[in-house]
Order: C-alpha cells, then sequence, then structure tokens
C-alpha cells in the first residue's frame, strides 16, 4: 500500500466527483482532503505504485494546483 501526501489549493468539496474520477483512474482507492488546513493536504492510497506526475497533472487538468509534500 502507497499513501502519498500533496499540497493543493482545493478549498472546498463542490467539484469532489471530477477529482475522485481523475484519481480513480490513476489506481487511487482512496483519497481526502483537508480542506480547514492551510495546506489542503490531499492524501492519497493505492495498493500500486503511483506516479506523483500523474497525481499533479491530473489535478492540473481539473484547474487545482497540486505539490508532492515531503515524506
Amino acid at each position: 500500500m502507497e499513501i502519498l501526501q500533496f499540497k493543493t489549493n482545493i478549498t472546498s468539496p463542490i467539484g469532489i466527483q471530477a477529482i475522485w474520477d481523475a484519481l480513480k483512474s490513476l489506481g487511487i482507492y482512496y483519497f481526502n482532503i483537508d480542506f480547514h488546513g492551510v495546506d489542503k493536504i490531499l492524501r492519497v492510497t493505492s495498493d500500486a505504485i503511483i506516479s506523483i506526475e500523474s497525481v499533479i497533472e491530473s489535478l492540473a487538468n481539473l484547474g487545482y494546483h497540486c505539490e508532492k509534500l515531503s515524506a
């Protein structure tokens, strides 16, 4: 199982279905977003190896900024 964390600019659950659809297509089976924290942390979980670039690109295609946080 792999868990990655990203800093994002996702500020509300509006559009969450599009985010979920994009992440599911990458093999991610669980995610959550801390809407209350200053960094709007996105945590993703997958049984497969996740390409950091593919997560960043998928969210960019939806109009969101996303950057990998150090472990």
